[in-house]
């Protein structure tokens, strides 16, 4: 879900600056790729926090080069360089990499709007399928990583053992993406 406010790197300051000041931010989405989660037309209200403090399966608005993006974090890949958050949008299947300091804020609730002006109401995204989903496999793989073999360099092939798991996961993925509310 990308917000174009601006090509300008300037409105991405602007908004982490009126979270840090006023604790909350409101911001109208535009496009596709967290739908049925958030959808066109919906407001999400934002509240700050830094990419750190982040967890698996929460929603969190970050930068990229021209844009706000509205994604699920769904992996934390551990470096000794420092931990790099992947983000994927629930309808899409393409995984974004960032840096803990490109997060702005976790997105928190959603405004529905309602029939008519004055009908709109608020829900807060806490726990959904994909949610809780992204947090079990990473509590288990974080309790599997001392006994687990150390990653394979970049490139590398995963064997055939890896690409069932990760055939297996995408699957679970999709299922539970049918789970979630198509309308709140």
């Amino acid at each position: 879900m990308r917000l174009n406010l601006s090509d300008e790197p300037v409105t991405a300051e602007l908004l982490s600056e009126t979270l840090r000041r006023t604790g909350n931010a409101r911001i109208a989405i535009h496009g596709t790729s967290m739908h049925p989660t958030l959808q066109m037309g919906w407001w999400i209200l934002l509240k700050p926090l830094t990419g750190t403090d982040l967890k698996p399966g929460q929603i969190a608005l970050f930068r990229t080069e021209h844009n706000l993006t509205a994604h699920r974090l769904v992996w934390i890949e551990r470096h000794a360089g420092g931990d790099t958050l992947v983000f994927r949008g629930d309808h899409n299947r393409v995984r974004e990499r960032v840096s803990p300091g490109a997060v702005i804020a976790r997105v928190v609730a959603v405004e529905v709007p309602g029939a008519r002006r004055g009908l709109e109401r608020v829900v807060t995204l806490d726990h959904d399928a994909l949610s809780l989903f992204y947090r079990g496999t990473f509590a288990i793989y974080s309790l599997l990583r001392p006994i687990l073999p150390a990653p394979k360099a970049p490139g590398t092939s995963i064997g055939p053992a890896g690409r069932m798991l990760r055939r297996g996961l995408a699957a679970a993925e999709r299922v539970l993406s049918f789970l979630l509310p198509q309308h709140r």
